[in-house]
């Protein structure tokens, strides 16, 4: 099997921006453009309404629709609460039932699914980032071509980048596999009232600043960093440490899936300085940490996705935006470039009651959807058309956001092999050096190992071409967008 070589793919990151203002006017928000890996779908030719091929709203029967999805609880809350029950309104004969599975496992159940020849009705949406796990799996490709869909099923008006996207996609793959459905640009959120206690005025706009200001807290026994540590659950294996560490090492010039290189180096020397301030309960902080951050435990949140900022400041935490504060982050000395995440939608090979499926993508990429999951889960939309007439009360979120996007962004490889990679990376890297407290002199030696560990993987099951490939640290390089 090949596997393809982006290193040299730089694509233009095309946004149109609008700022609004601070107090009540209603102003069109920062389209700032679509955040996934290598994914984005069909907005050539396209003619008109996009639900053209959706089944009307008035079936004979009721269609039973699964819908698979890796979100917070407090996410699938409003998908169970209010989505579902919009969509299952305007289309009665389809029922959807949401299933909400843990992290990295919506391949799994696909793959399982695909196997067992039962698929049934479904819609799956699925980390951006794995979604090369059931391009490239082991039974082939085994998402739906989705390419005669795409004119219908897609709105008429994606964001600039999207459109851009769209023929990386299509050069790729050959053809349109699935479609952009939300994004993400994970942020710094800090306590402004203990920064303001320790004499700190402004986060720290770089990594040397950040050192500084996180040993300011703790000469003053106040309380210190939070990261995400954990990987995912307290679990140390999983998707959100290396999320972390993807980004780190890219801001030091490094191309994180090698490992090995000067940049990978510097930037694990600064964490392992920096974690000397980390709050014990970095060890099991993953993308669903927040709590502490209201209640004083920690000071900094360095690095968490945009929902919690709409958790934060409603009941029972209540902060406002003179107690919360969320900005792009510390710049790298190499670049601030931010990851972009998020997830994609698609169609299993093998399922049934297409038209159905058709009309719940269409639902959920349509505007109203689009323009709910923004405002209340803080879900970067797709469809330009949702950020039309947006209350006020976002534009501070809006603000960080965009200012994220205008340092720079960058999509992770969809390599095949990325869950080993975070299991390696996790095991040789972070938990010996930062978890059981490695020495600084380590640092270099556990980086070649887990780079070694890394070939070794790929050899054995992905063949010596791959593994050669992999030994060129200019191959499966971050994606400029």
């Amino acid at each position: 099997m090949e596997i393809l070589k982006y290193s040299n793919f730089n694509m233009r990151f095309m946004v149109e921006t609008s700022q609004k203002t601070m107090d009540n006017e209603v102003k069109p928000k920062r389209p700032w453009g679509w955040v996934v890996l290598v994914v984005v779908v069909a907005v050539v030719g396209f003619t008109g309404g996009y639900l053209a091929h959706a089944p009307s709203a008035k079936t004979s029967s009721t269609v039973n629709l699964e819908f698979y999805e890796s979100v917070a609880a407090s996410e699938a809350k409003y998908i169970n609460n209010t989505l579902i029950p919009q969509f299952e309104a305007e289309y009665p004969g389809i029922h959807v039932n949401f299933v909400n599975v843990g992290t990295g496992d919506v391949s799994k159940d696909i793959l399982a699914l695909e196997k067992s020849g039962k698929v049934g009705s479904i819609v799956a949406g699925q980390d951006n980032l794995e979604i090369g796990q059931l391009i490239y799996s082991s039974s082939g490709n085994v998402l739906m071509n989705l390419s005669t869909m795409a004119p219908a099923l897609m709105p008429p008006n994606l964001v600039p980048a999207a459109q851009n996207l769209v023929l990386y996609e299509k050069h790729v793959f050959g053809g349109v596999y699935f479609f952009p459905f939300r994004g993400n640009v994970p942020l710094v959120f800090y306590n402004k009232t203990i920064l303001a206690k320790a004499g700190i005025s402004a986060p720290p706009a770089n990594d040397t600043q950040f050192l500084k200001d996180a040993e300011t807290l703790h000469n003053k026994s106040l309380p210190g960093i939070m990261i995400q540590g954990g990987s995912t659950y307290g679990v140390r294996t999983g998707s959100s440490t290396a999320t972390e560490l993807y980004q780190l090492m890219v801001q030091y010039g490094g191309n994180p899936l090698y490992i090995n290189d000067s940049g990978d180096l510097h930037a694990m020397q600064f964490l392992k300085n920096l974690s000397s301030y980390f709050v014990p309960a970095y060890k099991t902080g993953y993308w669903g940490s927040y709590h502490g951050l209201a209640v004083g435990n920690y000071s900094i949140l360095d690095y968490q996705w945009p929902y919690i900022y709409n958790i934060l400041t409603s009941t029972p935490y209540d902060m406002t935006n003179s107690t919360l504060g969320f900005y792009p982050g510390p710049a790298g000395p190499v670049n601030g470039n931010h990851l972009l995440g998020g997830d994609v939608l698609f169609i299993p090979k093998g399922a049934t009651n297409i038209p159905s499926d058709e009309a719940f993508i269409s639902f959920l990429l349509g505007e109203q959807a689009q323009k709910e999951t923004l405002l209340n889960l803080s879900w970067v939309a797709i469809n330009a058309g949702a950020y039309q007439n947006l209350p006020a009360k976002y534009s501070a979120i809006d603000s960080a956001l965009g200012a994220a996007i205008d340092q720079g962004v960058f999509l992770r490889n969809p390599t095949p092999w990325i869950t080993e990679w975070q299991t390696i990376l996790d095991q040789y890297v972070f938990n010996p050096l930062i978890v059981n407290g490695g020495s600084y002199s380590s640092i270099a030696s556990d980086l070649a190992n887990a780079h070694t560990q890394m070939y070794k993987y790929i050899l054995a099951n992905y063949g010596s071409a791959n593994a050669t490939l992999y030994q060129n640290p200019n191959s499966y390089g971050p994606i400029s967008v």
